[in-house]
């Protein structure tokens, strides 16, 4: 492999391995993710996942950012986050199997690392101690979410009853 090839994936591996999700795992533990993971670029505003289509992919930001929007029409945007560099966005298809939630867009230059429902499973299969490891920063993560949306709730709740 020629030094571009190698450069570029020893940027990949160090920005993975400082994920949440992967923060845990020793350098062998993430080779599985590192094998099994596409990687695709993103323009600004460039659709990445769109609301109520499937998908059973979970993403990962290497680079850039990203805003996740709920209900989008042509004059108006409800942006309900914005995930950056090593966070993970996809996670309630792998989980629901449901359609997408909410679109997300890219929101600068935005680079991912992509994995699969069945790649992801396969190496949960493969190895549970890294399955343990990975799903539990997921949940920590998803708690994490879920807190701050429970907030905001109160939130605008109690805007509602002041008005």
């Amino acid at each position: 492999m020629g030094r571009t090839g190698g450069s570029v994936n020893n940027r990949r591996t160090s920005k993975m391995r400082r994920a949440y999700l992967f923060r845990n795992l020793a350098p062998a533990e993430l080779e599985p993710f590192l094998k099994t993971a596409r990687y695709r670029s993103y323009s600004p505003n460039e659709v990445v996942i769109a609301e109520e289509e499937t998908g059973d992919d979970l993403f990962l930001i290497l680079s850039g950012s990203v805003r996740v929007i709920k209900g989008r029409s042509e004059e108006y945007e409800q942006v309900i986050g914005m995930l950056r560099e090593g966070e993970f966005f996809g996670e309630m298809a792998l989980i629901d199997r449901m359609p997408r939630s909410a679109s997300v867009y890219a929101h600068e230059p935005l680079k991912l690392a992509i994995f699969s429902h069945a790649d992801l499973r396969s190496i949960f299969e493969r190895n549970p101690a890294i399955g343990l490891k990975v799903v539990t920063a997921f949940a920590e993560v998803l708690s994490q979410r879920l807190r701050s949306t429970n907030d905001k709730l109160k939130t605008l709740l109690f805007l509602e009853r002041t008005f």
